[in-house]
């Protein structure tokens, strides 16, 4: 049976399967929070996962090959690499301001806000997403095969 809207819905599926896995492991880990639903950061990284099973898809049903396959490929790569490296830095740079404003008297850290340092990804944490968006593709091909 194919979905229609195949290129929309599976990939939403890797996502919402990426980000119910993030909130199972960070309840195992005793930090579970609802907001992990609608997080950035953490294991496995929910972009990736999208991505990847957008150019996933894509390939298989345009054919690995196609300018539409070639688009989604490095729409994909920009995505992977900015959750693995700029939004990674922005992840570390607030957690030193983060540490920064604690130094500071009381009276003057309340004029700043907690910034949030979970925000980038691990390269494990690509892999793991990339792993999903790829299962996600895998296992609908297998069943409307």
């Amino acid at each position: 049976m194919i979905i229609e809207y195949q290129f929309i819905v599976l990939p939403l599926i890797a996502v919402i399967c990426a980000q119910l896995l993030k909130l199972a492991i960070n309840g195992i880990r005793g930090k579970f929070s609802w907001k992990d639903l609608v997080s950035y950061g953490g294991m496995p990284s929910s972009h990736t996962a999208f991505v990847t099973a957008l150019a996933a898809i894509v390939g298989y049903f345009e054919g690995w090959n196609s300018p539409i396959f070639a688009i989604a490929f490095i729409f994909g790569i920009i995505v992977v690499r900015d959750a693995g490296g700029y939004r990674r830095m922005m992840g570390k740079q607030a957690k030193t301001l983060n540490s920064i404003i604690q130094q500071i008297p009381a009276e003057l850290s309340c004029q700043f806000p907690h910034l949030d340092e979970r925000i980038g990804h691990t390269p494990k944490q690509l892999f793991f997403g990339s792993l999903i968006g790829l299962l996600t593709i895998v296992i609908y091909i297998l069943i409307i095969s």
